[in-house]
């Protein structure tokens, strides 16, 4: 009796395993299988590469650190039903810098964040990828916006919430010239 109803829950199980994965989705790896890979197979998927879901019309952003002697490569995807054709992508730098002279009773100094625009994509024809080579360690932000899909009525879907993958490569910067 006992070997049967071992064998009827193996049976359940190895049947319910391949609807597992849908009940439990998430954007988690929408970056690996959604966005395009760089032709140049020097590039190496970065550990940094995230997926996410997000609402349209909200900022969202990956913190990220780039290395000196690196070339990058930062793709963003997503789904274009939900999300619209083309999301406004920054690379932000986020600077402290120190606010006013420490005071005499303190030496302590007080510092703000300040964000530097590295590059824009809607001053790019809302291009959805960018490369670049680091000479500086540097922390960034990726930041996505979305401005949602309409129909060719104009009408937006009943959805507001979807994937957005970024997906980063970096390789190390060759050496050009003499």
């Amino acid at each position: 009796m006992l070997m049967r109803i071992l064998k009827h829950s193996l049976v359940v199980a190895l049947l319910a395993a391949p609807f597992a994965g849908q009940a439990q989705y998430t954007c988690a790896d929408y970056h690996k299988f959604n966005c395009e890979r760089s032709t140049d197979k020097r590039f190496s998927m970065n550990g940094q590469s995230k997926s996410a879901m997000v609402q349209v019309g909200k900022e969202t952003e990956l913190n990220v650190i780039v290395y000196r002697g690196q070339d990058y490569r930062i793709t963003v995807c997503h789904d274009r039903k939900v999300l619209g054709e083309a999301l406004a992508i920054r690379l932000v730098e986020k600077v402290r810098v120190p606010v006013g002279p420490a005071t005499a009773d303190s030496t302590k100094r007080v510092y703000e964040e300040v964000e530097k625009v590295l590059w824009d994509n809607t001053e790019h024809d809302m291009v959805q990828e960018v490369e670049f080579s680091c000479t500086a360690t540097k922390r960034i932000a990726v930041e996505v916006n979305a401005p949602g899909a309409t129909d060719k009525k104009g009408r937006k879907p009943d959805v507001d919430i979807a994937c957005v993958g970024i997906l980063i490569e970096h390789m190390p910067t060759p050496g050009l010239g003499f």
